[in-house]
């Protein structure tokens, strides 16, 4: 649901359409997520079947059940599931390349001028997407390289890569509770000479009990999320991202001392430029 925001620099009054499109995605998403439960219940069949299918995806022999052990229709079913997953990839693709980009544009990460480069000459200083495509090449191009080669650790040991995935759903909650927690905050603290200046999209007196039911909802989450999914508990079903996510906050000290030593110095964001909006539009 928040993926428009990590394109909100290339879209037209992006302060009011940002949000209406977060709240339709969660809205629409939400329906449709429910009505796939639904039905999948009513046709899930035999669990213990799917469970010890031999595709090991459990999804899979549902479909095939639900069909009446029609392997062209499962085929044809899994098919759209696979349609999805690539619509899903280059979305996020699309987002974490952007916020790569625009990270190095503002020179708040290592090799900036690198990552900020829209091709294979150098702008001098005003780094741009690329004219044609209108695309952070650099970023694509590192942020592709980047998960291909996350992706080979299955090579090695599906455990370890299943670990490293694992580590997604701790990072999404985690990286929600700040933000939520500081707004929150501010919303029950602020005095009149230091009000909380909104936008013009607003939750209005619904603010501040959203701000805690998704405070506390995340929270629980999180804590949740770390745990094995079943017993016995062994390497190969433990739940690593507790350890992932330990690891990736210590990694995090790295980059506050890449900050105090280096980037304080040059880093200036964030950065807006008009040439971007510009070319984003067409005008330029």
């Amino acid at each position: 649901a928040d993926g428009a925001v990590h394109l909100c620099e290339e879209i037209l009054n992006a302060s009011t359409v940002v949000p209406w499109a977060m709240v339709f995605s969660i809205g629409v998403n939400g329906v449709l997520g429910l009505a796939m439960v639904i039905f999948l219940l009513f046709c899930i069949g035999d669990i213990d079947k799917a469970i010890a299918s031999p595709t090991h995806y459990p999804f899979i022999e549902i479909f095939y059940q639900g069909v009446r052990n029609s392997k062209g229709g499962a085929i044809a079913l899994v098919s759209l599931i696979d349609i999805l997953f690539v619509f899903c990839c280059i979305s996020v693709m699309a987002a974490s390349s952007r916020m790569m980009w625009a990270f190095a544009r503002d020179k708040g990460l290592p090799g900036w001028q690198y990552l900020s480069r829209s091709g294979l000459t150098v702008v001098p200083m005003a780094f741009q997407i690329e004219p044609r495509t209108k695309l952070p090449i650099f970023a694509l191009v590192t942020t592709m390289f980047i998960t291909l080669f996350i992706a080979l650790i299955n090579i090695g040991s599906t455990t370890a890569l299943n670990a490293v995935l694992s580590l997604v759903v701790s990072g999404f909650l985690g990286s929600y509770i700040p933000p939520i927690a500081l707004i929150l905050y501010h919303r029950l603290h602020q005095s009149r000479s230091q009000k909380l200046r909104f936008g013009p999209w607003r939750l209005g007196k619904w603010g501040a009990p959203i701000n805690i039911f998704a405070l506390l909802w995340t929270v629980l989450a999180m804590f949740f999320s770390f745990w094995p999914a079943s017993v016995p508990v062994v390497a190969a079903t433990m739940n690593w991202s507790c350890l992932l996510y330990g690891a990736t906050t210590l990694f995090g000290v790295d980059q506050i001392v890449f900050y105090m030593v280096y980037a304080k110095r040059v880093y200036k964001g964030p950065i807006i430029e008009t040439a971007v909006e510009q070319l984003v539009r067409g005008i330029a």
